[in-house]
């Protein structure tokens, strides 16, 4: 026998719906919509759209994805910059790294 709880009567019993609720979902069932293709959302993966980290077919730069950690202290000042300069901590480290190696490469 299902256990009763104390909102029983309103969402029915821990094992299942009462029967005043079973017979009211089977009064207002609502046939599926379909959507037309135009409309329908696109499955990841499904789109012609090239994929994060790809450089573009035309671009200049080859996109290259890094990740690393860097000292509290390192990061802190980056933090900082970007807030004084107005710009993106990705574009400082970037232009850290142009130099870096223009430098190693002479």
């Amino acid at each position: 026998m299902a256990k009763k709880t104390l909102t029983s009567g309103l969402l029915g019993t821990v094992t299942g719906l009462s029967k005043e609720a079973e017979s009211v979902s089977t009064n207002s069932a609502v046939a599926p919509v379909e959507m037309p293709k135009e409309v329908a959302p696109e499955i990841p993966g499904q789109s012609d759209k090239r994929r994060p980290g790809r450089p573009s077919a035309n671009s200049g730069e080859p996109e290259i994805c890094v990740t690393f950690k860097l000292p509290d202290s390192l990061a802190q000042e980056i933090k900082m910059l970007a807030v004084v300069e107005r710009t993106t901590q990705k574009e400082i480290i970037t232009a850290a790294l142009k130099e870096y190696v223009s430098q190693r490469v002479k």
